[in-house]
């Protein structure tokens, strides 16, 4: 009798700790919403001068809009004097996560306009487990976004943003732009396209992570979910974007070539299909995802990121692409 006694008050003391614990916790995490971070900085620094540029434009615009194989990877003025329209390049980070890349493009998009979508092929597969890069991004910079999410998502970042970056929430709030290194609005043009990305500015270091990136290729292929949470995403914006006639265009990522794509089954059968899957649910696509893989030498830092001598081949492949079906 004594003994169950004990071992009930003994559970009833453990859940209510816990329950005490993850309240204290809640309250934690949702007293620093809205305090900027330094982590989340030259993302909002970019989208900021990104957003004020786009704005500015009158008449119709083309906005491109995905992460940093955007900002890297295309030439805006060459994009629009060869499709006549205003081009803003509204690529900044993936690691922000899709919703809120869709999100911010969502802010600045007009009746009327064509949006260029070249994700970044992880986006396709996004299922609500959002990276570090989100969850600091949407707790620090847009709260509003975080309560428009799905019961999955909002839990999933409760539970998993770090207690270090809750404590970084309170006292390491950041209010300067970022002025150094290779990522900021201070390195980006009028255009928003990125600056310094010529051959002369590659060094050692960076050359040291593209080996890394060559010799462990990506899983995008075998990782594809045709069913995952980004597609409502995707669907849902489409449909936002047709109430508003804008055009909505997807188009291939740039990537860094590797045999491994054309060999393995699974990575063969996502970069040949996905333009025909985006095309079943009703949506344009153009171009061909093979056409837009280059080899190490054209790439900056990452095997997302191209100098600006390839860059210049990958904004020609888009007019060619674009010119068939604009």
């Amino acid at each position: 009798m004594f003994i169950s006694i004990f071992r009930n008050l003994v559970l009833k003391f453990f859940f209510g700790s816990f329950l005490a614990s993850f309240f204290v916790w809640l309250c934690l995490v949702f007293f620093q919403m809205g305090n900027p971070s330094r982590m989340s900085q030259w993302v909002w620094d970019v989208y900021e001068k990104k957003k004020a540029t786009a704005m500015k434009i009158a008449g119709k615009k083309i906005l491109v809009v995905a992460g940093s194989n955007v900002l890297f990877g295309v030439d805006s003025k060459m994009l629009e004097d060869a499709l006549g329209e205003s081009v803003v390049n509204f690529g900044v980070n993936a690691g922000v996560g899709l919703p809120v890349i869709l999100n911010e493009a969502k802010k600045v998009l007009k009746e009327g306009d064509v949006v260029l979508l070249p994700l970044e092929y992880p986006l396709y597969s996004y299922d609500g487990k959002a990276g570090e890069q989100m969850i600091d991004y949407v707790f620090s910079r847009d709260s509003e976004l975080f309560w428009r999410l799905s019961l999955f998502e909002k839990a999933y970042m409760v539970w998993h943003v770090s207690f270090k970056r809750v404590f970084e929430g309170y006292f390491v709030k950041s209010h300067k732009g970022v002025r150094v290194g290779v990522y900021g609005a201070f390195n980006v043009d009028d255009k928003g396209d990125q600056l310094h990305t010529s051959l002369s500015y590659r060094d050692e270091s960076m050359l040291r992570e593209l080996d890394r990136y060559e010799r462990k290729p990506e899983t995008y292929g075998r990782d594809f979910d045709a069913d995952a949470l980004g597609w409502r995403y995707l669907e849902s914006f489409v449909k936002w974007c047709r109430s508003r006639d804008i055009r909505v265009i997807f188009m291939p990522s740039v990537l860094m070539r590797s045999p491994y794509y054309f060999s393995d089954n699974k990575e063969k059968w996502f970069y040949e299909n996905l333009p025909n899957i985006v095309r079943d649910r009703g949506w344009e696509f153009a171009g061909k995802p093979y056409e837009y893989m280059y080899h190490k030498e054209d790439f900056f830092n990452t095997n997302f990121h191209l100098i600006d001598e390839a860059r210049e081949r990958r904004t020609l492949q888009m007019i060619r692409d674009l010119s068939r079906i604009m």
